[in-house]
């Protein structure tokens, strides 16, 4: 009789919804790809929808760039999308660049913090395929902004930013992606640490964080046309590569050089094989990385087989 009860009261609870069975279909996420084959496979496949993601690094490094590309990646298969500038940096130019469609996006550069996440939650709360919040840095409470500059209490946006995440977090089975972008500080200790404005209840309610950084200089001529972006899985709770990394190579006036992403997996995995300056493709032989790329974009069949094997 009382085992009866015990599956009558879960039955009820499962009636009003508020347990489910661990295979419902709203557990459920889909992905939203970078477009970018290397880093797409270090994320299980792209960033995750009803998640939280945070993009850190340091400045300049290319983490907003990234968020564009799931922007980009959206709106190209019919999504909606919003971005909140809460640096107030937001340069349309560069954006079309990037690939956004600037007049579809939502755009919002909110006055304070709390105007910030009300906008992202109203935001979830209609389910927008992914927001961007560029970024945690440049959120500042109301408290904030209406006293004189002399006045600055201890942790006052970590205390912001920790108290206002966990009221997103129900809000994320209407299905958005999150992205969060934050910058890491400097450390006053002895020892670098990957430190961030707004606490560690970002890191806490995050459920993927990756981590960009400078690697190394494209140079061409002597002169630097991009740099080599690492990207590192810092934690993940919807699959991927944890603990690993990609680089992927960024032209600051194109974007990601995919060409040069997938000539660096063909050598890796030896469909391109080097000789000192030769390269074999197949029975082809070229000259140079030059070589490479101008055989690859004349030969698009070829191209795309290789691709299959990447």
């Amino acid at each position: 009789m009382a085992k009866k009860k015990v599956v009558d009261k879960i039955e009820e609870l499962l009636s009003e919804g508020l347990v489910k069975r661990g295979n419902d279909i709203s557990f459920v996420f889909r992905r939203i790809p970078f477009g970018i084959p290397s880093l797409d496979l270090l994320v299980g496949g792209g960033i995750p929808q009803k998640r939280i993601t945070l993009l850190m690094g340091q400045s300049n490094a290319g983490k907003s760039y990234l968020a564009s590309q799931v922007v980009k990646s959206t709106q190209q298969n019919g999504g909606t999308a919003a971005w909140i500038d809460s640096e107030w940096s937001w340069d349309m130019d560069w954006m079309k660049k990037c690939g956004i469609n600037t007049e579809t996006i939502l755009l919002s550069q909110p006055e304070n913090g709390e105007q910030a996440f009300d906008i992202l939650r109203a935001l979830m709360q209609n389910s927008i395929d992914v927001i961007v919040l560029d970024s945690i840095a440049g959120l500042a409470p109301i408290a904030i902004h209406d006293e004189n500059f002399s006045y600055n209490p201890m942790a006052w946006q970590a205390r912001f930013v920790n108290q206002s995440l966990p009221r997103l977090v129900p809000h994320l089975k209407n299905g958005s992606a999150v992205i969060l972008i934050n910058q890491v500080r400097s450390s006053m200790g002895p020892v670098s640490l990957d430190a961030m404005p707004g606490g560690l209840g970002q890191t806490f309610f995050s459920h993927l964080i990756l981590q960009v950084r400078r690697s190394g200089w494209i140079e061409e001529n002597e002169i630097k046309v991009g740099f080599d972006m690492e990207v590192r899985c810092r934690k993940s709770k919807a699959g991927g590569q944890v603990y690993q990394a990609c680089t992927v190579p960024f032209r600051t006036e194109g974007g990601i050089d995919l060409l040069e992403t997938y000539i660096r997996e063909f050598l890796d995995k030896d469909l391109i094989k080097r000789a000192g300056p030769w390269y074999s493709i197949g029975e082809e032989k070229v000259m140079g990385l030059n070589g490479v790329r101008k055989f690859l974009l004349e030969n698009p069949e070829k191209f795309d087989e290789m691709k299959k094997y990447a």
